[in-house]
């Protein structure tokens, strides 16, 4: 096997990561620049974005292949007693981690305005119900999670070009 192949899922999966933490930005940061906005082109009021990555049992494969059961504790008295570890020859690459959805959530705040154009018959103006806060605290995680994935990659490229030199 090409030794370039070995850092790929490694590089794949810091990059799905990557993504996800890009999304979870833009969602934040999209949900600040509307917290403000009463009416869109449909006439409702801006719809906060969320996020969401959904996980499945963790899918142990790769592991059940190799004859490791992932729920026991490895124990041995002796290091020779077990094989040097390794993945299996046939690589599944194709589970990376879960996949980042942004979900729409429809939570309103009202604010009494009669003279406000988007105002309701009652004078009640509906705003998104965006916390600033907490919009500014997910970018800070998102970001921190982002620099973390891109490290990784930096670590993974390192490897491999240290490798390539012997």
């Amino acid at each position: 096997m090409p030794l370039g192949n070995r850092f790929l899922p490694a590089m794949r999966t810091a990059a799905r990561g990557m993504e996800a933490q890009r999304r979870k930005l833009g969602a934040a940061t999209e949900n600040l620049a509307n917290a403000s906005t009463s009416s869109t082109e449909d006439g409702d009021p801006f719809t906060i974005k969320r996020a969401v990555q959904e996980v499945d049992d963790a899918n142990y494969a790769r592991m059940n292949r190799s004859g490791l059961n992932p729920q026991l504790e490895l124990r041995s008295t002796n290091a020779r007693h077990l094989r040097e570890a390794g993945l299996p020859p046939e690589r599944d690459t194709g589970n990376l981690g879960p996949e980042t959805e942004i979900e729409e959530v429809e939570k309103e705040r009202l604010e009494y305005d009669p003279s406000h154009p988007h105002a309701d018959e009652e004078g009640y103006v509906h705003y998104p119900d965006v916390n600033v806060a907490q919009e500014m605290a997910r970018m800070t995680s998102a970001n921190r999670v982002y620099e973390a994935n891109l490290s990784a990659v930096e670590a993974t490229k390192s490897m491999a070009q240290r490798t390539f030199e012997i």
